[in-house]
């Protein structure tokens, strides 16, 4: 599992650098939902981290985060239905 995913599973707000291949598109989903700061590495400064730990909205936003993840269901719990919904469209046998 993905780092940023383990850190949203514990209801954790996020510091999220939006460099290298996908993390720009991270970093703008954790900001869009308010689960933590999105800031490039030469803008972290002491009052950022300060925000990053005491503001009550991030945490809050972070543990909804948590508390969706927790309601999805397993990947492996979805692959019966979807060998079902695949052999409908198929018209034939689940394979």
């Amino acid at each position: 599992m993905e780092p940023l995913l383990i850190a949203l599973t514990a209801g954790v707000p996020q510091l999220v650098l939006p460099d290298g291949a996908d993390r720009h598109l991270n970093a703008q989903a954790v900001g869009d939902r308010g689960a933590g700061l999105v800031a490039a590495a030469d803008e972290i400064d002491a009052a950022l981290l300060r925000r990053l730990i005491e503001d009550d909205s991030l945490r809050a936003a972070a543990g909804e985060v948590r508390a969706e993840l927790a309601g999805m269901p397993f990947p492996a719990d979805l692959v019966p239905r979807l060998a079902e919904l695949a052999a409908a469209l198929d018209g034939g046998e689940v394979v």
